[in-house]
């Protein structure tokens, strides 16, 4: 304890004598005074703001001074905050600058971005990316975690401009969509980044960001000046509406419906670091579909991203070590509402949600999860605490699912994040769970007897200029559970280890980074559940170019109680690209070796592979497309087929940009399954086949009014009882946010 003590005394004394960063001087326009969001940055404010100027490369080359110009400039008002960034370039013909949807701005485009700590405590930040065509992304950074979540969109504009040396970019991000104190800080902190991909992958920085650091906001400018903002006191609702047509054959049988689902969503924000959501009878459906995963033999359930916008003011406030609040649990909400502030040393968010239920409980086990259905409609609960103090994130998470008819699932407990240097950070998780509502025997939930149980973990990470570090325990209780959560097992401990050293600028690389990976984990009773060994050597390359070779010996896997392990040996390629500017991006990994046969307990050999491709063959037009193949074989010696299972999902997305608000959007996807069935335990089907198509246009003026209307089509196949089912769908879908005061 002593020199627990000492050293924290240390670090504060430390960081009383480190030199402050330079403030920038944010110019407050005069009354009446106005700036046009023309990209021109030739209002007489622009020349009188200070500029900042002083960059710094972070990648290639860490440190050193950039290869182009970059300058941002800060002003506001009463009701904005504005930011002008100058951006140099040799050959501006040369720029990436296509069409994308909102959130599309991605590593492969130039672009520019802003980072803005509204609280000045460098643990949170709004941002906001543009490229030169103009197309924005937005989200927030959580630096404790180090997630950049771009799912919560706010209200931002920005126009962009050219000049003979290169682009311009003028923000306007109005005080209502930024999340400050009450009363506002008197300094925030900013980081304005520069992405500039050429044959080299340029990352500059307004800060003089360590290549290697752990942490992306420590280093943050002091951004002054920012004085009578206003209260933002503000009430608006969005009403929806939305049309629907459906259509449904099943071999003879066949039915049609018609409906109109309208629903409202309330945002009050009373005072600055206040915001009250509302929500009733909302529509998630339609516009968005998840990426298609592979399923058909897997020991544990897939996790899918939220996207649905009533539970994404404060997402960062929801992050901790894990993920103990999954907001995707709450299947269909008939009714919302949550309260979300934010404050100089303390945060918190509360949502209370009336679940109408249709999906599926996790339930945790050792070796693999189980799944209840939610028939029953509940009462989710869920709140999160999270302190600020120094390099010290304390926080507290509940949650709490109640079932109509009874039962009960709650979820109690601490966690911290403390950066004990910008080189290392310590985290921590205690969550202790109560629960009544059991498996029922026939695939849903009841009222029993009551469980309580633990999840515990603690982790280290360390990043410095030649070594990174990671570690991690873990101890669960085989009883522990979350409803609201994402934790697919539990009845384990486990020790999990990261060890990498890099090298730079070694012969055509700029960067060679041999690494180990290694974890070991036990059932309660001390028997091995999991072992892996990867040893692998990481290889950068020009053109933001990755390669990470492994080789993966000696794995172990336990797959069923008393069922055994399992050895596995394979090898693992994965390679990640930004290949040309008509050619933006490319990933591909492939595993080969043994396999498990999950369903029956067995390994095989075979191969898992994804292909991911995104091509700009027009600047108006986005082409994706992905695909994933499983294949796994028996090894013994078999009669007819040795397949024990290949599955293949396939995605393909294009959208055509008509102009920045209106763009036709095509999704087509597909997979099948086929498998040996004289080789399964248990009777499977020999082929499976579905496959979906989804046509939407949309308008998009900004967050205040959204129009879709699309088509979708599908049909799910299979060979053996030849049952078809096909379905198709018609729909409209509106919204119109508009100001109550």
């Amino acid at each position: 304890m002593t020199r627990i003590r000492t050293a924290l005394a240390s670090l504060l004394l430390l960081a009383a004598l480190a030199p402050p960063a330079h403030a920038i001087q944010a110019h407050r326009l005069a009354p009446g005074e106005r700036i046009a969001l023309d990209g021109r940055l030739d209002e007489r404010a622009w020349g009188e703001a200070e500029a900042l100027a002083d960059f710094h490369q972070v990648s290639p080359d860490d440190k050193a001074p950039p290869p182009v110009r970059t300058e941002a400039r800060f002003a506001y008002d009463r009701q904005a905050l504005y930011v002008a960034v100058k951006a140099w370039d040799p050959e501006p013909e040369r720029l990436r600058a296509p069409f994308a949807r909102r959130d599309g701005v991605l590593a492969d485009q130039d672009m520019v971005a802003l980072f803005i700590d509204p609280l000045g405590t460098r643990k949170f930040a709004h941002f906001v990316r543009a490229n030169p065509r103009g197309v924005l992304a937005d989200g927030l950074y959580n630096e404790d975690t180090g997630n950049e979540d771009f799912a919560p969109d706010f209200e931002v504009d920005v126009a962009t401009g050219r000049f003979p040396g290169g682009w311009t970019a003028e923000f306007r991000i109005p005080f209502s969509s930024l999340r400050y104190t009450d009363p506002p800080s008197a300094t925030w902190s900013v980081l304005v980044f520069r992405n500039w991909p050429r044959e080299q992958r340029y990352r500059i920085a307004s800060s003089p960001l360590p290549r290697d650091s752990n942490c992306f906001l420590c280093l943050n400018l002091p951004l002054t000046g920012l004085e009578g903002l206003p209260s933002t006191r503000h009430l608006a609702l969005t009403p929806q509406l939305t049309l629907r047509g459906t259509r449904q054959r099943e071999g003879a049988a066949s039915g049609s419906d018609r409906e109109a689902v309208a629903g409202l969503d309330l945002k009050w924000r009373p005072r600055a670091d206040l915001v009250v959501d509302a929500t009733l009878n909302p529509d998630f459906s339609q516009v968005e579909l998840d990426t298609p995963l592979l399923s058909g033999n897997n020991q544990f359930s897939l996790f899918y991203n939220e996207k649905r916008p009533f539970f994404l003011e404060g997402s960062d406030v929801l992050q901790s070590p894990t993920n103990a609040l999954y907001t995707r649990t709450v299947t269909d909400p008939a009714w919302g509402v949550r309260a979300t502030r934010r404050g100089e040393g303390l945060d918190y968010t509360v949502l209370a949600a009336r679940d109408d239920g249709g999906g599926l409980v996790l339930l945790p086990g050792t070796y693999g999860n189980g799944l209840a259905r939610q028939d029953r409609k509940s009462l989710a609960t869920i709140a999160r605490l999270r302190g600020q103090w120094n390099g010290l994130t304390p926080g507290l998470v509940f949650a709490d699912r109640s079932y109509d008819g009874g039962g009960y699932n709650r979820v109690l407990g601490p966690d911290l994040a403390w950066w004990v240097d910008r080189e290392n950070r310590v985290r921590a998780q205690f969550l202790q769970s109560w629960t009544t509502a059991q498996p029922d025997g026939a695939g849903g939930l009841a009222r029993g007897p009551r469980d309580a149980d633990h999840f515990a973990r603690v982790d280290w990470s360390y990043g410095g200029p030649a070594w990174r570090e990671f570690l991690a325990v873990e101890d669960v209780g085989p009883r522990f559970r979350d409803d609201s959560g994402f934790y697919t097992q539990n009845g384990y401990r486990t020790l999990y280890s990261e060890t990498q050293r890099r090298f730079l600028d070694v012969g055509p690389f700029n960067e060679v980074s041999p690494y180990l990976n290694a974890e070991y984990r036990t059932a309660r009773d001390g028997g091995v559940v999991y072992q892996q060994n990867y040893l692998g050597v990481q290889l950068g390359l020009p053109r933001a170019t990755n390669v990470w070779l492994e080789l993966r010996p000696n794995g172990l896997v336990g797959l069923r109680p008393g069922g055994g392990l399992r050895k596995r040996d394979q090898v693992y390629l994965q390679v990640e690209s930004n290949p040309a500017r008509w050619f933006p991006r490319l990933y591909s990994e492939i595993a080969y070796g043994d396999r498990a046969d999950v369903a029956n307990n067995r390994i095989g050999r075979g191969w898992f592979a994804t292909v991911q491709a995104s091509l700009r063959l027009h600047p108006r037009a986005e082409l994706e497309y992905r695909i994933d193949d499983d294949h796994v074989d028996a090894l013994e010696p078999v009669e007819g087929s040795k397949r024990i299972i290949g599955q293949r999902s396939q995605q393909l997305l294009a959208i055509w940009h008509f102009s920045a608000r209106d763009s036709l959007r095509t999704i087509w996807q597909a997979g099948w399954v086929k498998r040996a069935p004289s080789l399964w335990e248990k009777p499977v089907s020999h082929r499976e086949r579905s496959d979906t198509l989804s046509v939407v246009f949309g308008h998009r003026r900004g967050l205040e009014l959204t129009l879709y209307v699309g088509v979708t089509v599908g049909r799910t196949l299979d060979a053996d009882t030849g049952a078809a089912l096909r379905q198709a769908e018609v729909f409209a879908k509106g919204s119109w946010t508009f100001d109550v005061l």
